[in-house]
């Protein structure tokens, strides 16, 4: 008597139900769709966060070229500050910083004007309309 099993394929089984061409089809579609499915998670999140880092290199670009031009607009309007501020009168020096002075009390002002108004609401308004009457 022989002891040891014998060992068969492992679909052998199956092939007593189906047809073996058919059920290697079969088996072959879903290798390739669970596959196709592996690698097309795979790639959606490669593709998300590589969409991410461009978006984020292209963002600091855009605001560097910002910064860049907020700074070059600066200096013009310093040099233009400086050559309004060559008329007669103070020393060169005095002209120049009282302009730059004034201009950047001007900007400061405009600053806090933009700051009150975004903080003032029509609605205390029409409030205080109401305890007024």
């Amino acid at each position: 008597m022989d002891l040891e099993p014998q060992t068969q394929p492992v679909f052998n089984f199956i092939f007593k139900y189906v047809d073996q061409d058919q059920f290697k089809k079969y088996f072959r579609l879903v290798i390739i769709v669970c596959v196709y499915l592996f690698f097309r998670t795979w790639y959606t999140n490669w593709a998300k966060t590589k969409e991410i880092a461009d978006r984020i290199a292209e963002d600091n670009r855009l605001a560097e070229e910002k910064k860049n031009q907020k700074e070059t607009e600066t200096t013009e309007k310093f040099e233009e500050l400086d050559k309004e501020a060559s008329t007669f009168g103070w020393g060169k020096a005095t002209r120049r910083n009282v302009k730059r002075q004034e201009h950047v009390l001007n900007e400061a002002a405009e600053r806090l004007r933009e700051q009150e108004q975004s903080t003032y609401d029509a609605a205390e308004d029409h409030d205080i309309e109401d305890l007024l009457e």
